[in-house]
């Protein structure tokens, strides 16, 4: 796995690419996603990820066999390897702590008409959860309950962020999550009659009090403001989920994982009735 070139200098144009594509919009135009977590890197090559380019430092593979034989599958899936020494991989990282491997890799498409649903299908829609740690954190509990897709609108819609893609531990390669305006997610929706359920603390019916068996999008909004009227006023249905002590709400990423696992447990209560 020998790289086609050494960087020792902070000035490397291929350095200054990479702390570029910490940004959204040259992540968007150049179509690439950086990876700089080993946990992330591989589950994004098990899901399929098309590696492009594999940034190593000599160190740390000698240091790690593990390390060594993920950098070695990315070659040998096609990356490009380009060796930084230490002190130019911790500028190009995003993350704190050091970083023992970076990959780019080509961003998974986010287009809605790329979903294919089943007929329970199960379904979050976030609008402008605009912390990227919600909006991984979601992504990672939708993959723990089985959820058929995450969409997501308005503001903080970048699954792709950095920050995201750490607290979705890589779920983001593994979970559909596409990327849209709100009407054309709620057309979409509409079109595969799934019943839309907002979550409103102000809601009459508590969410266990629903039948959600069937197909279901739970519609969560941010965390200060919830819901917008335009959005709220567009769901069949809404619930809450009782708060009994001081605080009025909840975490968005918990009352999701609240939300899909309840849906999760009705159904598979269903499936065990005779």
């Amino acid at each position: 796995m020998p790289p086609v070139e050494t960087v020792t200098s902070l000035q490397n144009p291929r350095v200054k690419r990479l702390v570029k594509l910490r940004r959204r919009r040259h992540r968007a135009g150049e179509g690439l996603v950086l990876l700089d977590e080993p946990r992330v890197i591989r589950r994004a090559l098990d899901a399929g990820a098309s590696p492009r380019e594999l940034y190593t430092c000599a160190p740390h593979l000698a240091e790690d066999p593990e390390i060594a034989r993920l950098a070695e599958e990315l070659a040998a899936a096609g990356a490009e390897v380009v060796d930084l020494a230490p002190h130019v991989m911790a500028k190009a990282a995003y993350r704190e702590d050091p970083a023992v491997l970076l990959a780019l890799v080509a961003m998974p498409g986010t287009a809605l008409d790329a979903l294919a649903l089943p007929g329970d299908a199960l379904v979050l829609v976030l609008e402008n959860v605009e912390k990227p740690g919600n909006l991984g954190a979601i992504v990672r509990t939708a993959s723990g309950a089985g959820v058929h897709a995450v969409l997501a609108c308005g503001d903080g819609a970048d699954p792709w962020n950095p920050n995201a893609l750490r607290a979705s531990t890589g779920a983001v390669f593994s979970v559909p999550v596409a990327v849209a305006e709100t009407a054309e997610i709620m057309a979409f929706l509409r079109e595969r009659a799934i019943r839309l359920v907002a979550a409103d603390p102000k809601a009459r019916d508590a969410y266990p009090d629903l039948d959600l068996t069937g197909p279901t999008a739970f519609l969560l909004g941010a965390e200060d403001r919830g819901l917008t009227a335009g959005m709220a006023a567009s769901a069949d249905l809404a619930c809450r989920i009782p708060m009994n002590g001081a605080a009025d709400s909840l975490n968005v990423s918990v009352s999701a994982a609240i939300l899909v696992y309840e849906a999760r447990r009705q159904r598979d209560a269903s499936r065990l009735t005779p």
